[in-house]
């Protein structure tokens, strides 16, 4: 599978945007150059963002279109994410055993942010599955 990852076009970032609110994904903030985007055979396949606070980055709003699903875009993207990073990454999930084989782990300290976006996932994202926070040291 040839996946082609870029910043998303204007158009593209639309796409982007829909999918982020059909998922129930993290909506505050989304800015365009935050993103990368997958692409297979030029079509927009999965995504997912850096965004950069003042004192981390948090990796977020990973989704893959649904009949693109479990078949490693998801995993794709995740890499590249990391191979552009030469810092620390954090996120916040609830499914850790997805990102543990990428080297991230279970943490219980972590900047401001990241408790931030930790009580809007709780409060705001309410699922059934238990939230944790995850680092990747670099």
């Amino acid at each position: 599978m040839n996946i082609q990852f870029k910043i998303p076009t204007d158009k593209e970032f639309q796409q982007i945007c829909g999918y982020i609110h059909e998922f129930e994904l993290d909506n505050r903030v989304l800015l365009r150059s935050e993103f990368t985007a997958a692409f297979l055979n030029n079509e927009l396949v999965g995504f997912a963002r850096l965004r950069e606070h003042y004192n981390c980055i948090e990796l977020c709003s990973l989704g893959v279109v649904i009949p693109n699903r479990r078949q490693g875009i998801g995993r794709g993207i995740v890499k590249e994410l990391i191979n552009k990073m030469s810092e620390s990454i954090y996120l916040v999930c609830i499914i850790p055993e997805f990102f543990s084989p990428f080297g991230f782990n279970v943490v219980n300290k972590y900047p401001a942010p990241i408790q931030d976006k930790l009580d809007y996932c709780l409060n705001e994202l309410i699922v059934p599955e238990t939230y944790v926070v995850m680092k990747l040291l670099k």
